[in-house]
């Protein structure tokens, strides 16, 4: 039987020897670092939310807690090392006084902790930092605003650029002070380059006080931050403005020294096809029947606009000057009278001889016009059966001349009955 003879120095050349000794100073190290009356440490945790509440009686009453931004505060705490390693924010509380507050306004709030579970082990050791937050403490109100647009463009050369917004309006919620001190909503963007086709752009809510200053949103509930702006991009094109008469003889020529139109030319916008067969634009209408031998002035006559353009001129009307004043006027009693759109079952009879009439035209025709060449016509057509005694308008017809009308409106007396 060989002797055992015990060698150190193969043992120190045991892997699993050595793996062994290893293992027990580290769970050694491990259980004295862990038990340690000295190993205490201190730890920051931060991002802790600050819970702020308000007392029944106020919520009851519609106050609310306002802030412009999620609040949450830091803690320094002290335990064991293990302990500590772990610690999140969940296991700290962080409130803030409100409970007291019964009305609306600006408040500087108290802030403090407390572990969450009392039982747990650690110690808090410092003041809450920050130490107080800022709220408001209002009711809730919401209000519609006009949105204005604002967006900034620079269009070609020959081509005029309007804005429309696919929103005309916004509502905003938040707290009523801060509500009523909105005075103005725009619609901000800027775009690049020179336009000349349409375009569309995203542009920003932005809030005004009375003061023009710019209104922070952080408290606020928008409907929406962003609304679509489109901007039409159109050729322009200067235009004639032109008057238009009724009831005007054919043969009265209106010369340059008879009228003056003002502005006698308007700048349009509108589709490529439609500008190219528009030469002028036509005023409202001035009837013949209205005029004399004077000068007459219609100081502000609407101009038409041809369909899908626009006028962009500053004018939207004209003052016309009519100078009818080298005319004469001549009064002529007409006594022939035609009844027309009378139907066959019908007869008609004008129940007065004669009516005297103002004609206005060139002296040389006056001088040859007498009540033979004037006839008044009389339109049963809309009657529609009506019997009896009836006043019906006059119309003129005057033979002889192409430059003179009767000036004035008429009615003539005249009985209908069946056939």
């Amino acid at each position: 039987m060989k002797n055992f003879r015990f060698s150190f120095n193969n043992l120190l050349q045991n892997n699993k020897f050595l793996l062994i000794i290893a293992l027990l100073i580290s769970v050694s190290v491990w259980l004295y670092m862990s038990t340690g009356s000295s190993n205490d440490t201190t730890v920051t945790v931060g991002n802790i939310p600050i819970q702020i509440e308000l007392s029944d009686e106020a919520n009851n009453n519609g106050l609310m807690i306002f802030s412009n931004s999620e609040k949450t505060a830091s803690v320094t705490v002290t335990g064991n090392r293990a302990v500590l390693g772990s610690i999140s924010e969940k296991d700290i509380t962080v409130t803030a006084a409100a409970n007291s507050i019964d009305s609306s306004g600006n408040y500087s709030l108290s802030v403090s902790a407390v572990k969450t579970n009392p039982g747990a082990n650690f110690q808090i050791i410092s003041t809450v930092t920050p130490s107080t937050v800022n709220v408001i403490i209002d009711y809730l109100r919401e209000a519609s605003f006009p949105i204005q647009e604002n967006v900034v463009y620079k269009v070609a050369e020959g081509y005029y650029a309007s804005t429309a917004l696919s929103s005309k309006e916004i509502k905003i919620s938040g707290p009523q002070t801060e509500i009523s001190k909105i005075a103005k909503v725009s619609a901000v963007s800027e775009i690049n380059g020179t336009l000349n086709n349409t375009a569309t752009t995203d542009a920003t809510i932005i809030l005004y006080d009375e003061n023009n200053q710019e209104i922070s949103a952080d408290l606020f509930t928008m409907e929406f931050t962003t609304v679509e702006a489109s901007i039409s991009v159109l050729p322009e094109k200067t235009v004639k403005v032109k008057p238009i008469f009724i009831n005007k003889p054919s043969g009265l020529e209106i010369t340059d020294e008879m009228i003056s139109i003002e502005p006698d030319n308007i700048l349009l916008a509108g589709p490529k096809d439609i500008l190219d067969k528009t030469s002028s634009v036509n005023l409202q209408s001035i009837d013949f029947t209205s005029l004399t031998n004077k000068v007459v002035e219609f100081p502000s006559l609407g101009i038409n606009i041809p369909t899908d353009c626009k006028n962009i001129s500053n004018s939207t009307s004209a003052k016309v000057t009519l100078d009818l004043s080298k005319l004469s006027s001549k009064s002529i009693t007409a006594s022939k009278f035609k009844v027309a759109g009378l139907s066959s079952d019908y007869t008609a009879e004008v129940t007065q001889n004669s009516i005297t009439v103002n004609v206005i035209g060139p002296e040389s025709e006056l001088k040859n016009l007498n009540s033979d060449k004037i006839t008044g016509i009389i339109d049963t057509s809309d009657l529609q059966g009506t019997i009896g005694s009836v006043q019906m308008p006059l119309t003129f017809e005057i033979s002889g001349t192409k430059s003179c009308w009767i000036h004035g409106t008429y009615k003539a007396n005249l009985t209908i009955s069946e056939k």
